[in-house]
């Protein structure tokens, strides 16, 4: 045998992927524009610092009943749980109660109701 021809052929290490690069400068951190590498375009906007971020709840819903119908529909604040749950445990009836969605929006009340609720959790929490 030829120790030679014995050793084992040694791959070499890959190159390692150089990091992404914007395509654009960024000039403002918190508003941020770039293309991916399928060409799709993104805009990230972020709060700036200090700023507080409002938050909802999802407000719509699609789903498939029990005959194959394709439904939309409109979830007000505090609802999720509920739809889901009739979802979940197929309750058509229940689901078809809802109003259709017709793009209805988010207003200041439905802000301010997410951040009651969300408030009332955090309190409920505490004195566990």
């Amino acid at each position: 045998m030829d120790p030679k021809k014995d050793k084992a052929k040694v791959e070499p290490e890959p190159e390692p992927e150089p990091p992404l690069v914007p395509l654009t400068k960024i000039t403002d951190p918190n508003n941020v524009f770039y293309t991916d590498e399928n060409g799709v375009k993104y805009h990230v906007c972020l709060p700036r610092s200090g700023e507080h971020l409002k938050t909802a709840d999802a407000n719509f819903m699609s789903y498939t009943d029990d005959k194959g119908v394709y439904k939309e529909i409109y979830l007000p604040q505090g609802t999720v749980k509920t739809a889901w749950d009739h979802l979940e445990n197929e309750r058509w009836d229940e689901l078809a109660k809802f109003e259709p969605y017709t793009d209805q929006g988010v207003t200041e009340d439905d802000f301010k109701a997410f951040e009651e609720r969300l408030k009332q959790q955090r309190e409920g929490q505490e004195n566990k």
